[in-house]
């Protein structure tokens, strides 16, 4: 009876990071869509040289 209980636990517990998942994702299109995600920025600006 445990075990099945545990299971079940789990079964919920992986559906919710699945939702949680999803709803990232969509909300990261939808900014991306708008113009508001942006990539992570270079560190050192392009034109600077390297000796």
């Amino acid at each position: 009876m445990r075990k099945m209980f545990f299971n079940i636990l789990a079964t919920f517990a992986e559906f919710e990071s699945d939702l949680k998942r999803m709803r990232t994702r969509e909300g990261m299109a939808i900014a991306r869509a708008k113009g508001k995600l942006r990539s992570k920025q270079p560190k050192l600006p392009e034109n600077s040289k390297r000796s």
